[in-house]
């Protein structure tokens, strides 16, 4: 009897120690599982910050469009180089006087005219809608990035990423009319950042 005892004494012992083991764990579960995200591989996101600097990102430059196009000597090397890059667009588009319109419009006469308008061509609602004049400016943002600066552009192409490849392109864009569009004047000189203050002279003993 007494054995009988013994052995239900420890087989109760074993049950509440493995009950409590178990009891423990739910309450961890319980603590802790706020803390976890809900979808493995869960990234949080990070606020972008200032720059490693410590302050903030400078803003480009804008392209000196009088200087770098007002170059006579250096033009016409600067059109030829923008010719070449065509090469990539010529899939879509036409650059001749009065050619057919492609996937996209036909190019020729393009800086000045507004955007969305070339005859025949079924542009996006958005283009359309965008209605600006292709300056300068306006065609280098736009083949920076055409999807981002005109959002829902039916051209579907990743950009021209380089700037000094966009300023060839828009240089041979340019040529490509009776009579081109004017340069701007260059943009002014920036000024000279002022001299560091001079150093303390040492003081006399």
């Amino acid at each position: 009897m007494s054995g009988n005892l013994r052995n239900n004494m420890i087989a109760g012992a074993t049950l509440a120690s493995i009950l409590g083991v178990l009891g423990l764990g739910v309450v961890g579960d319980g603590l802790f599982a706020s803390h976890y995200p809900e979808k493995p591989g869960y990234a949080p996101e990070v606020a972008e910050g200032p720059s490693a600097g410590g302050g903030e990102a400078a803003a480009p430059k804008p392209i000196d469009w009088g200087l770098l196009l007002g170059d006579a000597a250096a033009l016409p090397g600067l059109v030829a180089q923008g010719e070449k890059i065509t090469a990539q667009c010529k899939s879509c588009h036409t650059f001749d006087s009065g050619g057919a319109n492609g996937t996209g419009p036909n190019l020729y006469g393009v800086v000045g005219r507004g955007a969305g308008t070339h005859a025949g061509f079924a542009y996006s609602e958005p283009m359309v809608a965008h209605a600006a004049p292709w300056s300068y400016d306006e065609l280098s943002n736009f083949l920076k990035a055409p999807n981002s600066y005109v959002r829902g552009t039916k051209m579907a192409f990743a950009g021209v990423k380089k700037e000094s490849d966009r300023v060839a392109l828009i240089a041979y864009l340019r040529s490509l009319a009776p009579s081109p569009a004017a340069i701007p004047a260059p943009l002014p000189a920036e000024a000279p950042a002022e001299d560091a203050a001079p150093a303390a002279e040492p003081q006399k003993s």
